[in-house]
Parts: structure tokens; C-alpha cells; sequence
């Protein structure tokens, strides 16, 4: 019985023995993966311990870890904030120096696409922001020139001056670049005749009122600034005056006429438009306007001035403008 009692005796003191060892062992292992390799308690001194057993020896703890990943996070989240994938169109989310496989890929720049890019850009907000209606400009001219006269017995005929005024109104047509331009205008024009021929001395002037409807295509460049345009003019004589006076000396005597209403013009003219311009700030422009008609200035049937028989006379008109539009 005494045996038995030691044997017992014996036994729970080796298991106790080997159970207090393997707690030792794996406390130990525990204790240096948490506190840098060191089996004691961590007084602050982060130096690894040469002892130092187990798989997490030499790691950094998860409170370590998440302090030093925390700006790169906050980075993160913070660009995260100001783009979100319905954002990605906008070029201050999209990494334009990367292709889709993530190469880096070199920025080139391309001055003349960029620029007709951009430009067109502008057109099409302008367009969206104020309406096609802002496009269509009206506006009036007040302008002064010169007449002149070619053709058959052109040359007894001095040049004359004119006066202009109208509205006209500006609208797209096709390109950005074109525009359609047509007005009403109405202008006085005089006529100066001077002859001299055997028998007398011959001095005349006519005057016309009119009505005209010019109609231009006109190129434009950038910014409304310097334009130039063709087209056609319809003149159409609302009224119209003339006199002719003639000296002559007959039998010594000197001898004075005056008659009025002698040369009748015709009621309609037909001719072509060249001008061209510059807009100087968007609204104030200034331009040079001329028209050469190609019908005759004189109303044969009518004439009854025998100096001016088979006259066939082609008005040309120059005139300088100023002009504002809306």
C-alpha cells in the first residue's frame, strides 16, 4: 500500500512538472512576438532582443502598422471623396499619363488641334448659354462716298458725291466663319455733267432718291474682327430731279437757258457688292462699300437733251461707313 501511494505520488509530480514547462515555453514565444524579442514585460525600449523565439519576432504590431499607414489613408480616402466614378469624365480625376495598362505614356501637346478644339468649345457654349438668337445681329450704318459714271460719253461726266443710311441685320449661314448680311437702305446720289461744244456751254446735275436692298455673303474672322463680303444691290428710285443749264452766243449775243426735268433716270439699278471692314469691339465697326451697276443711269425714251443722245452711262459708287450692330 505504501508503494503504491509513492508510485502515485510520483506520477502527478512529473505530469504538474511537464505541464508547468510546455506553459513556460509557449507564455515565452507569446510574450517576445508582441513585445519586440523580448520575454519581459516592454519597458519602452524597442531594440530586439538576440533571444528573441517565435514567428511574429521582429514584427510590428497592428497599432504600429496603422499609425504609419495613417496619412497615406487619409490621402486615399480624401481623393476618394473628391472623385467618385461619376466624376470620371473630369480631367482632374482621370490620370492622363498612364495608358490602360498602367504605362506611363508621354504628354504631347498639339497647338493647332488644341486650338480648333478649344474654339469650337467656345462656340458651342455660347451657343447653349445665350440661344441661337444671339447670333443674329441688327444694326444701323451712316456712310458718305463718291459716284462715278463709265461707259459711252462717260467722260463729260464729273464725279458726284452720295449719302447713305440703313438697317441691317446679320445672321448665320452655314460655317461659323460666313454670315448673311442684308439691309434697307436709303440714299441721295448727284451727278455732275460739264460740256463745252461749239456752240454752247453745257452744265447739268442730277439727283436721285433711292431705295436700295443690299444682300452680302460675308467672311468673318476670329472674334468678329476684320470681315469681308460679295453679294448684290437692288436700287430702286423713290424720286429724282435734274436741270441743264446752257450758254450760248448767237449773233453776238449771249444767250441763257435753264431747264429742269430734262434727263430722267430709270427707276431700277442692278449692280454688284464688294466690302469689307473691321469690327473694333465687338459692336462699333467701320467698313468700305462698293457697287458697280450694270444698267444705264439714263431713261433713253425719255431724254430730252439732244448733247446726251446714245448715252450709255454705268453708275459706280464708293462709300465709307460706320456702322454698330447689337
Amino acid at each position: 500500500m505504501f508503494t503504491l501511494s509513492l508510485v502515485l505520488s510520483s506520477a502527478f509530480t512529473l505530469v504538474f512538472a511537464q505541464n508547468d514547462s510546455w506553459s513556460t515555453d509557449v507564455d515565452s514565444a507569446w510574450i517576445a512576438s508582441q513585445n519586440g524579442g523580448r520575454t519581459e514585460l516592454n519597458d519602452g525600449n524597442n531594440e530586439p532582443n538576440p533571444d528573441c523565439i517565435g514567428d511574429g519576432c521582429g514584427e510590428t504590431t497592428f497599432q504600429t502598422r496603422t499609425s504609419s499607414d495613417e496619412p497615406q489613408a487619409q490621402a486615399t480616402q480624401s481623393d476618394e471623396e473628391d472623385c467618385t466614378p461619376a466624376d470620371s469624365a473630369n480631367p482632374e480625376c482621370a490620370d492622363d499619363t498612364a495608358d490602360s495598362s498602367g504605362t506611363k505614356k508621354k504628354v504631347t501637346y498639339n497647338e493647332d488641334g488644341d486650338a480648333t478644339f478649344t474654339n469650337e468649345n467656345k462656340e458651342i457654349y455660347r451657343a447653349r448659354k445665350e440661344g441661337f438668337y444671339t447670333s443674329i445681329n441688327l444694326g444701323f450704318r451712316l456712310a458718305g462716298g463718291v459716284n462715278l459714271l463709265f461707259g459711252n460719253k462717260s467722260d463729260t461726266w464729273g464725279p458726284g458725291y452720295l449719302g447713305n443710311f440703313g438697317l441691317f441685320v446679320r445672321i448665320p449661314f452655314g460655317a461659323q466663319t460666313f454670315r448673311l448680311m442684308t439691309a434697307v437702305d436709303f440714299s441721295y446720289r448727284r451727278y455732275l455733267y460739264e460740256e463745252t461744244t461749239e456752240f454752247s456751254d453745257n452744265e447739268a446735275y442730277v439727283e436721285m432718291y433711292m431705295f436700295e436692298i443690299p444682300l452680302m455673303l460675308r467672311y468673318i474672322g476670329e472674334d468678329d474682327g476684320f470681315f469681308f463680303g460679295i453679294g448684290g444691290d437692288l436700287g430702286l428710285k423713290l424720286s429724282g430731279f435734274s436741270e441743264f443749264k446752257q450758254e450760248s452766243e448767237i449773233e453776238g449775243k449771249l444767250q441763257k437757258d435753264k431747264r429742269d426735268k430734262t434727263i430722267p433716270t430709270n427707276g431700277v439699278e442692278i449692280g454688284a457688292i464688294v466690302d469689307f471692314g473691321y469690327l473694333i469691339d465687338g459692336h462699333f465697326g467701320i467698313d468700305i462699300r462698293i457697287v458697280q451697276y450694270f444698267t444705264n443711269l439714263l431713261d433713253e425714251d425719255n431724254l430730252a437733251e439732244s448733247t446726251l443722245f446714245k448715252s450709255e452711262l454705268w453708275p459706280f459708287n464708293a462709300t465709307f461707313g460706320v456702322f454698330h450692330q447689337f
